[in-house]
């Protein structure tokens, strides 16, 4: 047979076809190889992503529900170390999932941690290391910064192609300073002290200089009779205080005429209530707060402090500065009833009818009431009343929500020592301040002065005799 050397393939160009091949299976396996790292590692950039995005979020969650959220976490500003995240070793990823009895309570070191059982997710997040570290924006001062504290969250992993980290940071408010409101009551002096003459001293002809001359006082002491006088009277007699009254009145009538089976309307009356409660509450606060120096004037300044004042009516002061009295104990009766109908509003069968995180809300409330009334002289046993309600708390908290245990176990524990516990609520120690620092002194001012102007006006045995 005789080869025809135009159709065949020589050695050589067939060894050139082999290599070419080989060359392009080569390129082919590599491409793949190379492509399979860079998806693994793509997935687990992503699982990365997916896990700070869920630190990111109980870290919010926390502080919505903890104001100690930072301390009771441990975050600082130290460098620190990269903790696991399974097994239990993390608090972020301890409260998982319920798989064992006792079912309706989850224990963080057994059924609730990222474990082995928790398959595939374990193996494809037990690579993962995290870091969680943080700071305030400002450490003092009375600035906004101080309210926000700044986390930086990284993961870290051993990949194929060397190592995987990410870097993430979040901005969470967490109140370290008082609100930035006036607690005194919303009054115009420009527009309460031109009235004092006609209404207080039934003088309109003259001011407030001249009465003081005549009568032997100091303008300081006239004015600030004055303001009492027409401030608290004017609350007392308010609108705002006969339309909240009959408010509560009709809410109650209403409240008692509907059927235990209508729970929703059984819940917005209740809440209701509350609101209108803690309306009067707050409103008598503001009153309050606001008259403090107008009293302290009085107990410092003129011949008021001495005699009772010269030319002032008896009477008129015994009214006038009671009124203040009145008023104080409409503001601890109305944070008490305030504080029950919030309480009513924890019940079982409200918790499950508005849910859980409704009803965090309504709790933070009513923890907010029970602070104060824990801190109010007329009432002894308040703290007492607050520790047992956190104990209720606690127990109720443990084993479902870990946000909430973990702000009430801190919260005993600063409770132990209470400047501790009120320099941890800037607010609740201007109110502490007012309640227990200040107005215990002027219902003992307001009692002594009223019954010293009660003797002035009792007529003389001698007056009787004639």
């Amino acid at each position: 047979m005789i080869w025809n050397m135009k159709k065949a393939f020589s050695v050589v160009e067939i060894l050139v076809g082999l290599l070419v091949i080989a060359v392009i299976g080569y390129m082919f396996v590599f491409y793949i190889g190379s492509a399979k790292k860079e998806t693994q590692f793509s997935s687990d950039r992503f699982n990365a992503v997916v896990l700070s995005q869920k630190v990111s979020e109980d870290l919010i969650e926390e502080m919505a529900v903890n104001p100690y959220g930072m301390e009771t976490l441990g975050i600082d500003s130290s460098t620190g170390s990269f903790q696991n995240i399974t097994d239990g070793s993390s608090v972020f990823f301890s409260w998982l999932e319920d798989r064992a009895a006792p079912w309706g309570k989850i224990d963080p070191t057994k059924d609730g941690s990222l474990s082995s059982a928790m398959q595939p997710l374990y193996e494809n997040v037990k690579k993962f290391k995290m870091r969680l570290t943080g700071k305030r924006l400002a450490t003092t001062g009375d600035t906004e910064k101080r309210n926000l504290f700044s986390c930086n969250i990284d993961f870290s992993w051993e990949a194929k192609t060397g190592r995987g980290e990410i870097n993430s940071e979040c901005v969470i408010f967490s109140p370290a300073t008082p609100k930035k409101t006036d607690l005194s009551y919303a009054v115009k002096e420009s527009e309460i002290d031109p009235r004092i003459p006609a209404e207080v001293y039934s003088q309109p002809t003259k001011s407030i200089t001249e009465i003081a001359n005549q009568i032997g006082e100091n303008v300081e002491t006239v004015l600030a009779l004055g303001r009492i006088s027409l401030v608290a009277s004017g609350f007392i007699k308010s609108e705002f205080l006969v339309e909240k009254n009959n408010e509560i009145a009709q809410l109650k009538s209403k409240l008692s005429s509907t059927p235990a089976s209508d729970i929703s309307a059984q819940y917005d009356i209740s809440h209701s209530l509350a609101k209108a409660w803690y309306d009067i509450t707050k409103g008598s606060f503001l009153v309050l707060a606001y008259l403090e120096p107008q009293f302290a004037q009085l107990q410092s300044q003129g011949k008021f402090n001495k005699t009772g004042g010269t030319g002032f009516n008896a009477a008129s002061i015994h009214k006038d500065l009671s009124f203040y009295r009145i008023i104080y104990e409409r503001f601890t009766g109305s944070l008490i009833q305030a504080r029950y109908y919030y309480y009513i509003m924890l019940q079982n069968h409200f918790s499950k009818f508005k849910g859980g995180k409704n009803q965090i809300q309504v709790l933070q409330k009513l923890m907010d009431l029970y602070r104060i009334a824990a801190i109010l002289p007329q009432r002894p046993g308040g703290k007492q009343e607050y520790i047992s309600f956190l104990n209720r708390i606690k127990a109720f908290a443990d084993g479902k929500n870990p946000f909430l245990l973990r702000m009430v176990e801190q919260e005993l524990i600063f409770l132990n020592d209470q400047n501790v516990w009120l320099e941890r609520f800037p607010n609740l120690k201007r109110i502490h301040g007012l309640t227990t620092e200040k107005i215990p002194g002027i219902l003992a001012f307001i009692k002594k002065k009223s019954a010293d102007a009660l003797m002035n006006n009792v007529p003389s045995t001698k007056n009787k005799t004639n």
